[in-house]
């Protein structure tokens, strides 16, 4: 059993789906829900809503529109999530596009419990890591190296908390299996 999560119900941001001809996998939304229990609800003050969406259901000005990643310009409606900082007309919003998000995936990372949430946290804690880097804790970096950053802590605090019972048996199998590995080195 997973240990009881640090955000409560009324510090999450607001989930919200809106698709235009596109049924979401049905566990995709209880994933992001139960991704998203486990960030500190320090880092999502401020935070207002996961809208979750697909392609079709952005507007033809948010399918055009281009964004920089890493010194070159994706279309929005290619990429897997995005971040829309805070303004003075419009709170912090995350935005998922499920469709290229379970596109992406590999199928059968679902049905396999520690990897259920690979795909779908790594994306939703990179856009976290944004609003982190904004509105938190600003480092004068390159902005997607710290969101990067900021998922591989985010994603390692999910499942040190979430799947605390796997570790115990990781650290006896690589005790067991050390000695065969070095045996192994020795006579190749």
């Amino acid at each position: 059993m997973a240990t009881v999560p640090q955000t409560s119900k009324s510090t999450l941001p607001e989930i919200v789906e809106s698709y235009r001809d596109f049924e979401p996998p049905p566990y995709f939304r209880k994933t992001v829900e139960t991704l998203l229990r486990y960030v500190p609800p320090k880092y999502l003050m401020g935070l207002n809503s996961v809208v979750l969406t697909n392609r079709a259901g952005l507007t033809r000005n948010k399918r055009r529109q281009k964004v920089w990643s890493r010194n070159h310009k994706v279309r929005l409606a290619e990429s897997l999530g995005s971040y829309s900082s805070t303004t003075k007309s419009s709170p912090a919003i995350v935005w998922l596009y499920v469709d290229n998000i379970v596109e992406s995936g590999v199928p059968w990372f679902r049905w396999i419990p520690v990897l259920r949430y690979v795909v779908q946290g790594n994306v939703l804690y990179h856009e976290i890591g944004h609003h982190i880097h904004t509105e938190h804790r600003p480092i004068h970096e390159q902005r997607e190296d710290v969101a990067e950053e900021w998922s591989g802590k985010l994603m390692r605090n999910f499942y040190r908390k979430h799947y605390w019972y796997i570790f115990p048996l990781l650290y006896a199998f690589a005790r067991l299996t050390s000695p065969i590995f070095k045996r192994l080195q020795r006579t190749a």
